[in-house]
């Protein structure tokens, strides 16, 4: 299924590439016309990567599945676009759509050379990133607690209104009074405390 964490990571990685691309000295340019010595080359080197080639009149697509899920796609007409797609709930979403300048073949075999590594580094990160939204999950149920006793039940808090929106790695509560309006960001591992001084805070609001 389609993560953002994930998909975030290669569209970092493919950057990379992106950038190598551009500053790589003595590149050679990749058209369609020179472009089949070039592929031919690369299956040549990498025998054991299925490549799935499709030559058109003015056009060629140059297709590698970098993981199960992920292939990466180039389209070689009189300028080169490279894209990551990923398989999702029976068809492909694009992560990232790139144009590079020069052939970037060299760029994408020492990408592949990394995969194992990339892998890995996803792993840890998709664990780090559960771990974190649980405990979001959990945070944000004892902030909600601690909301709706300081405001919704104090008769003193009546025209406050408040809400709760949960970020990446921290919350962003709003308050609003009237026309006044105050936010304030709560950390997962601090709430306690900084919902303690919000609450102090509201009775000068």
């Amino acid at each position: 299924m389609y993560d953002d964490t994930e998909a975030d990571f290669w569209k970092e990685h493919f950057s990379h590439i992106l950038h190598k691309n551009m500053v790589r000295v003595d590149a050679k340019r990749l058209t369609f016309d020179n472009c089949a010595g070039v592929i031919q080359s690369f299956r040549d080197r990498h025998p054991d990567i299925r490549a799935d080639v499709n030559f058109c009149s003015g056009y060629v697509t140059f297709e590698i599945f970098i993981t199960q899920t992920v292939k990466l796609r180039l389209f070689i007409q009189n300028q080169i676009k490279g894209s990551l797609h990923q398989y999702d709930e029976g068809d492909y979403v694009k992560l990232v759509d790139v144009k590079f300048p020069y052939d970037p073949f060299p760029e994408i075999e020492e990408f592949l050379e990394h995969i194992p590594l990339y892998i890995e580094e996803l792993s840890q990160t998709l664990e780090k990133s559960v771990h974190t939204k649980k405990q979001l999950q959990v945070a944000r149920e004892f902030i909600k607690a601690a909301l709706i006793k300081a405001i919704d039940c104090n008769p003193q808090m009546a025209e406050i209104c408040w809400n709760l929106e949960t970020q990446k790695t921290d919350f962003k509560l709003t308050l609003k009074k009237g026309s006044d309006t105050k936010n304030f960001v709560i950390s997962p591992l601090k709430f306690p405390e900084e919902i303690r001084k919000i609450i102090e805070n509201l009775l000068v609001f």
